[in-house]
């Protein structure tokens, strides 16, 4: 894709980053105090001087991948500087024209974007661990005190198990997010979920738990025929143990 191409994403519709250049205009011509001037200008240039470097665009690319790289651009104090040109413009008009350019600058910064609440990722907060309360739940009864355990989960639980516990692992990480998925997800992708497949992939990884949604119709055998045991049945989800596992072989 490239950089440019990473940047043509990162500004999505382009109302926002419009309105930065603007601001970023403005505070060149205006602003003349030297620590605001290095934060504001001297900062965010520097930080896509690198970024657009066609050098260190393949030296990231190559160990760390674009997903990566395309981070470099949260750094650019985007929100901040919007906030500060913004009341630094109102602050220097008077009378209707401030008036004015303050409804015109917040209906532009509201149409800018979408509403936070609105990602498919959001989900009401159940605890004061804010993740699903399932999670909660299916974490604290496979943990093994002083040991790793490694665990199969569904993809939409992966981000809330690396976020609640450090001792539960996954044989995936959040590459299946960006629609990387490992031969061990995709089984579990489908509605049908292939038994004997799974408990193989599973035990290949060494993995001492598998849960799995009530919704998927298992073919091929049951769990239990794979050496796996019914533990827990938590809200939509359902949880295996697999007996045949050596818990002590992996340790913190």
């Amino acid at each position: 894709m490239g950089a440019l191409g990473l940047f043509r994403e990162y500004m999505g519709v382009g109302l926002i980053l419009i309105w930065y250049l603007i601001v970023l205009l403005y505070l060149f011509w205006k602003e003349k105090r030297r620590e605001r001037r290095l934060l504001f200008l001297y900062v965010p240039f520097l930080i896509l001087l690198i970024f657009f470097n066609p050098l260190v665009y393949r030296i990231f690319d190559k160990l760390l991948g674009e997903e990566i790289f395309y981070r470099m651009l949260w750094l650019l104090p985007v929100t901040v500087t919007i906030a500060y040109g913004t009341v630094k413009i109102c602050g220097s008009l008077s009378g209707k024209r401030q008036i004015a350019f303050g409804i015109t600058a917040a209906l532009l910064i509201g149409i800018s974007g979408k509403l936070v609440y609105t990602n498919s990722g959001f989900t009401v907060a159940e605890n004061i661990h804010h993740v699903p309360q399932e999670v909660v739940t299916i974490c604290d009864m496979i943990e093994v005190p002083g040991i790793e355990v490694m665990a199969v989960f569904p993809l939409e639980m992966l981000h809330y198990v690396r976020q609640y516990s450090e001792a539960i692992c996954m044989p995936y990480g959040r590459e299946v997010l960006v629609n990387e998925y490992s031969e061990l997800e995709y089984v579990l992708h489908y509605e049908e979920v292939d038994v004997s497949r799974l408990a193989s992939l599973s035990k290949e990884q060494k993995c001492h738990y598998v849960i799995l949604g009530k919704e998927k119709k298992l073919i091929g055998g049951r769990m239990e025929d794979f050496g796996y045991e019914l533990i827990g049945d938590v809200g939509n989800y359902l949880v295996y143990r697999d007996n045949t596992s050596d818990f002590y072989g992996v340790t913190k």
